[in-house]
């Protein structure tokens, strides 16, 4: 006769529960790396934000500039 525990091992209850117990362990590895390309994301969202910031400083200012320029050779003439 068979040993109890080997026929439960490979029992169609037993089977599925390993499957599900892989599906979960392979669902919680998809969330966190989910997880982390999102607040990978994110910091790149920000970053590209800040440069678009600067770069609309930047431009104001130049802006600025060119007008400045202006004014003073409308002065001088």
């Amino acid at each position: 006769m068979s040993n109890p525990n080997e026929l439960n091992e490979n029992s169609p209850v037993s089977e599925a529960e390993q499957r599900e117990m892989v599906t979960t362990s392979l669902l919680d590895k998809l969330d966190a790396r989910q997880d982390q390309v999102i607040t990978d994301l994110d910091g790149l969202n920000e970053q590209i934000e800040d440069l678009i910031d600067s770069r609309r400083q930047g431009s104001t200012a130049e802006l600025e500039s060119a007008e400045d320029a202006i004014d003073e050779q409308a002065d001088a003439a």
